[in-house]
């Protein structure tokens, strides 16, 4: 189940989009800028960006998401864009103990591919944790070998051993489809548009 949490987000957004205009289009001072600023007069800002299609200002208000339970399709498709700011929990720090997933509602239609596809996940997940202790098990023995202490051997090896495992989550089948992949957390997006002209603002397929 998808979870949405708001985190932070600019305080009276409305009004520092409202006082970015104001900078724009007045004579106004920046010790000045907020004054005056009724509710009304804010509107009425706003109304006007929109009339002349002046976006801009708007990225002075930003809104921090935080966000799970989505799976990697999502991530692909929301982040390839960069229309805002992402930061994803990394496997390669975070072993996958709760190894959560998405069912796509077209395989949850169909009981027999239910049934196939979770079995699936099931396999996947044991085949990833018994991967990662024969890893850990293996950088440990070595690390100790080479005279590092255990504990401090062990602490790195399950480092290394978590980005080894992530390494053999398949990602894409043979086609042109993504798989269905359990879902990665998807933590704090900042939602903060960017210039037209930004050159990480997104790309065109060709």
């Amino acid at each position: 189940m998808m979870t949405v949490r708001l985190i932070a987000h600019t305080p009276e957004p409305e009004k520092v989009v409202a006082a970015a205009a104001k900078l724009c289009y007045s004579d106004a001072h920046i010790t000045d800028l907020l004054d005056g600023l009724t509710e009304e007069k804010t509107a009425k800002f706003l109304t006007m960006l929109s009339d002349l299609g002046h976006a801009s200002p708007i990225e002075h208000a930003s809104f921090t998401f935080g966000i799970e339970g989505v799976s990697r399709t999502l991530l692909a498709q929301i982040t390839r864009h960069r229309i805002a700011s992402f930061s994803v929990q990394s496997q390669r720090y975070v072993r996958l103990d709760d190894f959560r997933y998405v069912v796509p509602p077209e395989i949850e239609a169909i009981p027999e591919a239910k049934e196939a596809f979770l079995a699936s996940m099931e396999e996947d997940a044991k085949r990833y944790l018994d991967l990662a202790h024969k890893l850990e098990e293996g950088h440990t023995a070595r690390l100790m070998a080479e005279g590092m202490p255990e504990k401090q051997a062990r602490a790195k090896a399950s480092k290394q051993a978590n980005e080894d495992a992530a390494q053999c989550l398949r990602y894409q089948d043979d086609s042109d489809h993504e798989c269905p992949q359990p879902a990665e957390l998807f933590p704090p997006a900042l939602l903060q548009p960017r210039p037209v002209g930004d050159p990480g603002a997104g790309r065109k397929d060709v």
